[in-house]
């Protein structure tokens, strides 16, 4: 039985159905693109509440469910589960593993399964292909496998799903035009990479490359401080140049599932293959010490304005990045914990995220800013009217150069 003619025929009539096993930010984002695109999409979830939370907002061709045995329904599968790392900075696999361990059980013949989680270089083959094989099918022969990195960006207003370029590989040549066939009839652009190792390095590479010059551009910022330079206006003029010139902006250190966490698969690997990184070693340490920065900076202030033991620190925005309600990675709750260890108490505002550790957000009422002695900008929302915040006369020390003006209780990091 051809079973690539036979799910190229499905894709090509909108006929194959397709379940996504995971759906947080990326696997939910992903199901919409899917099912604007007219395929059928069931949702795996291990919560029966969170089946029942996706069902009842009644999305046109999107269902979710809490029973695996419906992965063999499936056309077309997705993983787009979490893959973040241990305390000690090493890859943490397990939830992937267990995913395509449950996928084993039900894998049929004539699948095509997805992997979309970001992994270090050689994962899909070395542990998801022997895992998959557990069910006695072999890759390329019986169902077809194929790595695309998700570039999902949560809170991005420019650019959606459907207009960002999908790259694709595939075990086999099979995989991988059944793959191009299938985002191919989603998404805008396809872009073919030759072996599932290039598809994986490519999220490897996009991540890095945003931590180097994050971290970088945080560097330069102290530099920048030392000579009496706005950093900031340095990189608005800069960024005029048309060309060779990517901006990059200093802040209080990145979060996220991506940033903070994938250039430690590169470093992880390359150590193993006798490969000294150093660079992205350097980044990742600047990087996390940007919170104790931040709190440095707070505490420099506190000194100046508020001289007695018991200080009162306000946080605005407690999610990794603007208009999301994700805290995974979140400098500020870095900053939170420290400032905590310092003998701060903390409350936070933030409209995203209504509760966190115990805590509720605040409303940023003229009585909860008269409360605290110092307001720290972590997160830049767009909803939030940052320069009404002048007329309280608090010391604010703004981590994103909100204030572009000098004001004499604005302070930067």
């Amino acid at each position: 039985m051809n079973f690539a003619k036979i799910l190229s025929k499905k894709i090509a009539l909108r006929k194959a159905s397709v379940g996504v096993i995971g759906m947080g930010y990326v696997g939910m984002a992903l199901a919409h693109a899917i099912a604007n695109a007219r395929f059928s999409v069931l949702g795996f979830v291990r919560k029966t509440h969170k089946a029942t939370q996706i069902n009842k907002q009644k999305i046109k061709r999107i269902k979710a469910t809490t029973e695996t045995k419906l992965l063999a329904n499936c056309d077309i599968i997705l993983v787009c589960v979490q893959t973040p790392i241990f305390a000690d900075k090493t890859p943490n696999l397990r939830f992937l593993e267990n995913a395509a361990l449950q996928l084993s059980q039900y894998l049929r013949k004539g699948q095509l399964v997805i992997v979309e989680s970001s992994v270090p270089v050689g994962t899909t083959r070395n542990v998801i292909i022997p895992i998959l094989q557990k069910s006695g099918l072999v890759a390329g022969v019986d169902f077809f496998l194929a790595y695309s990195p998700e570039r999902v960006d949560p809170g991005n207003k420019k650019f959606a799903l459907k207009d960002i370029p999908k790259v694709v590989s595939g075990f086999d040549k099979k995989s991988k035009d059944l793959v191009s066939k299938f985002y191919g009839n989603i998404l805008k652009k396809v872009v073919p990479v030759s072996s599932l190792e290039t598809a994986e390095m490519v999220k490897l590479l996009e991540n890095t490359f945003r931590l180097v010059n994050i971290s970088f551009v945080n560097e330069l910022a102290d530099y920048t401080k030392s000579l009496g330079i706005d950093i900031s206006e340095t990189i608005s003029a800069a960024s005029s140049k048309p060309f060779g010139f990517l901006a990059h902006y200093p802040g209080p250190g990145v979060g996220g599932d991506c940033i903070p966490v994938v250039p430690y698969y590169i470093l992880n690997h390359a150590k193993k293959r006798g490969v000294n990184l150093r660079l992205v070693e350097q980044a990742g340490i600047i990087n996390d010490e940007q919170p104790q920065k931040v709190v440095k900076r707070a505490l420099e202030v506190l000194k100046k304005t508020k001289p007695k033991k018991k200080r009162k620190v306000l946080l605005l925005g407690v999610s990794y990045k603007p208009d999301v309600k994700d805290t995974r990675e979140s400098p500020a709750l870095r900053i939170w914990e420290i400032l905590k260890r310092r003998g701060i108490s903390v409350s936070y505002h933030d409209p995203f995220v209504p509760n966190i550790n115990g805590f509720s957000s605040k409303n940023l009422s003229r009585e909860v800013i008269k409360q605290h002695d110092m307001i720290i900008i972590v997160t830049n929302h767009s909803n939030i009217k940052y320069h009404a915040l002048q007329k309280f006369k608090k010391p604010i020390l703004d981590t994103r150069n909100i204030f572009k003006n000098k004001y004499p209780n604005v302070y930067h990091i």
